[in-house]
This record gives structure tokens, sequence and C-alpha cells, in this order.
């Protein structure tokens, strides 16, 4: 029976660490200053993003974005995927399009200062810019979406010409589908969506339908119901298996999901480490050297124990999406001792003795490795590989990625609810304090002494009743490893150990 248990764990713990990752931009702009506004790009970008995320892509969402927050979107969208061969990406784009000398450009929302071919090339988003970032992360597939396809509406243009152009030069790994064929208009629908995305949301939603089939039945349904008007175009530069499925298995393969859940109905209940709730979902970091500690963006909200930034080194590693929950936790451990309640809330109020037992169980029921995160590999992944960019885990906006004193209503929330980081990984800012390795004291060089316990650990990234400076990336604290506290929980790491993606 142990052995049956262990095995279990085993290949969930492996095949989640190594899964697939999703990730998706979509773009909607049509609140626009300067030019014809359109009713329909932000509730297809709304959409789409919800149809994404129920196939379980981690989705980064603008909704009439300017050019700098289109750019750093797609920027984000090629570190995600660059951090793993495996990965599929997605880009939809709805709004105003246009071409000239056979280069198309994305319109941000603010095109009145566009005024002629030169300020086009400036102020807006070149697709081949767009595919060459794709190109660069390195991943296995990208799927762009272009929605795109109106009239153009710059009274200046010297080509007038309609719609976009097909790239001439699509990145390998790429499948790329216009709204309509080269030179020509697309419809933008009098309903709630235009006309070719309504038809592709339709087709995203049949879990029936692999990749290809639902880029070639979403070109047959937009011919059909434009009466032969509209065309999509359809570009394929991926020699891979483009039948396999973006979201869950078909309904064909019930019967085997039925004879699944029997044996599992049939094992006694100390199997259930094969609860999909229980897998240790791994991102993998790849190395590299940054500035650790209160750095130019975090402005004059430095505390002592954050200075002086100073460079750090990592390896390549694997850390937790997620903070362990409350439900992985039971697993392992047959208990939970967690002030709130919840299988998919962060566990807390463990004591540093209980996470060490939790991590040399799971071990040797694994036969892994696992680990707390150095803590320069907490801040590296929580800048998202290194980023100098942001205060926060993924973003300045305090609100988008943590829950924070003013937002949490005095609790831990489930993990994954709000937006990841540019790595895709959740609550590095807020939620719970994260507990690392290392020991609490000064950083080399720093003036202050440590006057605490030689024995106190270190946690990081806020809680939900900090305030939005112990949420930064470099904000410390200290941690008690005798003392349950209900606002501080922890992530897994792992080494690479040559296993690099």
């Amino acid at each position: 029976m142990k052995r049956a248990v262990l095995f279990l764990i085993v290949f969930l713990m492996s095949s989640t660490m190594y899964a697939r990752e999703k990730f998706a931009l979509v773009i909607g702009n049509g609140a626009y200053t300067g030019i014809s506004k359109l009713g329909n790009p932000v509730n297809d970008a709304n959409d789409m993003a919800d149809a994404l995320q129920s196939l379980d892509f981690t989705v980064d969402r603008v909704l009439d974005g300017d050019l700098d927050q289109m750019e750093n979107a797609i920027i984000r969208l090629k570190n995600r995927l660059g951090v793993s061969r495996d990965s599929y990406g997605f880009f939809f784009y709805a709004g105003h399009g246009v071409q000239s000398n056979g280069d198309n450009y994305l319109i941000p929302i603010a095109a009145d200062n566009i005024q002629s071919e030169n300020h086009l090339r400036q102020r807006a988003v070149s697709v081949q810019t767009l595919l060459d970032n794709l190109s660069d992360a390195g991943n296995e597939l990208n799927m762009i979406v272009l929605d795109a396809c109106r009239d153009n509406p710059f009274g200046w243009s010297r080509s007038g010409s309609r719609g976009l152009s097909v790239a001439d030069r699509a990145p390998a790994g790429s499948i790329i589908m216009y709204a309509t064929s080269a030179n020509s208009a697309a419809d933008d629908g009098t309903g709630r969506n235009g006309l070719f995305s309504s038809q592709l949301l339709n087709n995203l939603k049949n879990l029936e339908l692999n990749i290809q089939e639902i880029f070639n039945k979403t070109g047959e349904d937009v011919l059909r119901v434009s009466g032969g008007k509209q065309h999509p175009e359809l570009s394929i530069r991926f020699f891979g298996a483009i039948s396999v499925y973006l979201g869950a298995r078909p309904a064909s393969a019930d019967s085997d999901k039925a004879a699944a859940d029997k044996t599992t109905a049939d094992k006694p209940a100390e199997t259930n480490f094969n609860e999909p709730q229980n897998g240790m979902e791994m991102i993998f970091v790849r190395g590299g050297t940054f500035a650790m500690g209160c750095t130019p963006e975090h402005g004059s909200s430095c505390n002592r124990d954050e200075k002086p930034a100073h460079e750090a080194t990592v390896g390549d590693f694997y850390i937790g999406k997620y903070a362990v929950t409350q439900a992985q936790w039971t697993a392992v451990m047959g208990n939970n001792l967690s002030y709130f309640d919840g299988d998919n809330m962060p566990v807390e109020n463990m004591l540093w003795n209980e996470v060490q037992e939790f991590i040399s169980r799971l071990n040797a029921a694994t036969d892994m490795n696992y680990r707390l995160p150095t803590e320069a590999e907490w801040e590296y992944a929580a800048r998202g590989g290194g980023n100098q960019r942001y205060k926060h885990s993924g973003s300045n906006i305090v609100d988008d990625v943590a829950w924070y004193e003013k937002n949490s209503e005095g609790r831990t929330h489930p993990v994954g609810s709000k937006k990841a980081n540019e790595l895709g990984i959740y609550d590095m800012s807020g939620n719970v304090w994260e507990l690392v390795n290392d020991f609490y004291g000064p950083y080399i060089g720093a003036e202050w002494k440590n006057t605490e316990d030689p024995s106190y650990r270190v946690v990081r990234g806020g809680s939900w009743r900090s305030n939005p400076v112990s949420t930064r990336v470099s904000e410390r604290d200290v941690y008690n490893p005798d003392r349950r506290r209900n606002n501080a929980g922890f992530r897994l790491a792992i080494s690479a150990q040559g296993k690099q993606e």
C-alpha cells in the first residue's frame, strides 16, 4: 500500500512540476481619441480573456491601452513564455489596425498624436516587433489572433489601404489568424462581439475541437455567417502536434476518465494525495545576477534592513507557483492548524520545525528535494527574474497583485486570486508573509547590527494585514521560529540540478 501511495505522489509531483504552461495577452481598444471609436473590442477582449482562463491560461488583459501599456504587456508575455520551451502563448488584439508599406501596426488608444506615417512607426505597436518578441521567447507554440482588419481610420494615410497585410516574416512556431483576408475590412458586428471574435469564442468553448480544428472551423463559420463577404486568413508556421487540445480532455475520453475515477474511488482514503489540489505546481526560474535590496524604484521608503542594495547571483531553480495551501499541508501532515480555514487558502500559523517536518515527509514520499527558497532566490523570483521595474511583485499598483490591509477584509484569501507576476508566480506580495531559509541579519556592509535572537529567520512579501510599503519585493521581516503567526506561510523551491527547460 505504501508503494502505491508513494507512486501516486511521485507521479503527481513530477507531472505538475514539468506541466505545460500557457500564457495569454488580450488587448481590446475601443475608446479612441482622434479617430473613430469602436463598440466591441473591449467586450471581445474581456470575453476572450474569460474563455482562455477557462482553458487554464494565465491571462494578462489590457483594455483601452496606451503605447506603454501595450508594449510592456508584450514584454511580460515574452518573459513568461521564455521560461519554458514547452509553453504555449496566445495573443489576441481587437481594435484599430493600420498597414503602412506592407507592415502592420496596432493603434493605441491615444491616436490623436499619430498624424503621419512617421508617427505611426513611432507611436503604434508594430506587429512585426510583436512577432519578433514571441520568436525570441523560444517557446514551442504561439497563437496570434488579430481582429484589427477595419477601414483605415487616418485621413492623412497615403496608401488608404483597408485592413492588414499578411506578415511575410512570420516566425517558426506560430499560428497567425487575421479576422479577414489581406487588404479587406472586417465587420465590427452589431451585438456584443465583432463577427470574427464571436465565432472564435464559440469554438474555443468547444472542448471537442483541437487547436487546428478551432482555427479552421472559425474561418468556416465567419465565411458562412458573413455570406461569403468576410474570409479570414490563416498562416501556420508550426509543425508540431496542432491536433492537441488547449483545454481539458474532450468528451470522447469521458469513458477513460470514468474508469480512472472508479479506480480512485476503490482506493483507501490514504491515497488522496492524487487529488489535484495537493499537487505542487512549480515555475522554472532561469538564474542570473541582480541588485538585491531596496533599489531606486522604491523611492525613500527603504528600511535599514533592506540596505545596502547589493549584487546577488542565483542559479537556475524552481519555485512554487503558489504558496503551500492548507489542502496540501493536510495531505502530508494529517492536520491543519491554520487560523483561517479553506483548502485553497495558504497554510499559516505553523512553527519552523513543523515546516521542516512537512518538507521532510514530502521529500520522503516523493523522492524529491523540496526546500525553502533562499532569500536571494525569493526576491529574484518576486522581481520576475531580477526585474527592477516594480515595487510589488508584478505591478506598481498594489491592489493588482496583493491582498493587504485595505482590501483583505482582515483575512487571507485563496491563492492565485490576484494577478501573477512576469514569471507567472502568484501572491509574492501580500496574503501571507513567506518564510525563507535565511537567518535574519544585516546585508553585508550594513551599518546596523541585528539585536534580535540569532536564531530568528526571515519572512518576505507582506501579508493580509500589511500596509502597501510592507508588500514591496525588497521588504524583510523577522520571524520567530517558535511563535505561531496567522499571517505567515511559505512556498517551496527545488534546485534545477541541470534540468533546464
